[in-house]
């Protein structure tokens, strides 16, 4: 075996990371609970160690050199593993199963399910992220990610769950005081918008792309109006407020049409390729706990599933 090399004082990496990330060595010596005097001395013995300057000095501030951003990356990375090892063994943290969903998918199709899997699981507690981002799985912010998009995902194991319908949905009081049989009758009323033009595949969803696949050839198809909505949960309370149609994912509107809030005005679906996943790391995916949970969810997936599902309301 190869001799691992001695590495610089750990008190001397913390102190660098701490001051990287804020710039300055004296908010980095509040968050330490040192003397600016002490994190100063810490990295100027890294710097010593290393034979580079890692930062530039100004009055108030400091900012990385080039060696210094490249330095700060993989410590900063460094840290973030360890903090993911330490949280593996700490006593409770076994007990938890930490979550990260979209907003809408957690608040319209997550939450309402999730209590059968706490009774059936009573020995987990659940810690649910409602969040766009993308999490880091490899650097622990999550065990499990439940995401949007075509799959599959390179180096991750992946569960396709839903797979994605967009259908117009409306309350039954708003489609009670209006004529609306056909595609084309939409046109009339209210549209409720979601927001897609920040995804890659936003020209495959939205209502122009409804319309289109219903065979809608009317000029005002390129010039819809109304609210738009920057999650799908935001655009269905706006739909069963009565404030127009809303085109929104079936899944998600799965429960409000289920016990009718909500109906289908126009019998038309929106197909593509896209769905919901349920995502984790591969050398986890046999761990006790996200196998409960996949298998959990990808039963809870199936279309039969929630006609003879018990309800809490």
């Amino acid at each position: 075996m190869s001799e691992r090399r001695p590495t610089p004082p750990l008190v001397a990496l913390r102190a660098f990371d701490a001051a990287a990330r804020h710039g300055s060595f004296r908010e980095a010596a509040e968050e330490l609970g040192v003397t600016p005097g002490a994190v100063s001395r810490h990295v100027k013995a890294l710097e010593m160690r290393l034979g580079l300057r890692l930062f530039d000095r100004f009055n108030r501030s400091v900012r990385l050199t080039a060696d210094g951003v490249r330095l700060a990356q993989g410590v900063a990375d460094a840290f973030e593993r360890l903090e993911s090892a330490l949280d593996a063994v700490r006593p409770g943290r076994s007990r938890q199963l930490r979550i990260s969903a979209l907003p809408s998918l957690a608040s319209k199709w997550l939450s309402p399910r999730l209590h059968r899997f706490s009774e059936e699981n009573p020995d987990l507690d659940l810690i649910v992220f409602a969040e766009d981002r993308l999490v880091d799985l490899s650097h622990g912010e999550a065990d499990v990610a439940l995401r949007y998009g075509e799959g599959p995902y390179p180096g991750q194991t992946a569960r396709r769950l839903l797979d994605e319908r967009l259908i117009p949905v409306c309350a039954p009081s708003f489609a009670a005081a209006r004529q609306l049989n056909r595609p084309a009758d939409l046109l009339d009323v209210v549209l409720i918008h979601e927001t897609w033009h920040d995804m890659p595949y936003a020209d495959r969803l939205g209502w122009r792309a409804w319309f289109e696949s219903a065979g809608v050839d009317d000029p005002r198809v390129h010039h819809l109006r109304g609210p738009h909505f920057s999650h799908s949960h935001l655009a269905l309370e706006a739909a069963l407020s009565g404030r127009g149609v809303a085109l929104t994912s079936a899944p998600l509107a799965a429960d409000d049409l289920r016990e009718g809030r909500l109906i289908q005005p126009v019998d038309h679906a929106l197909t593509n390729n896209l769905a919901y996943w349920a995502v984790v790391l591969p050398e986890r995916a046999d761990e006790p706990k996200l196998r409960r949970f996949l298998n959990w969810i990808a039963a809870e997936s199936r279309p039969d599933r929630d006609a003879n599902a018990d309800r809490v309301t």
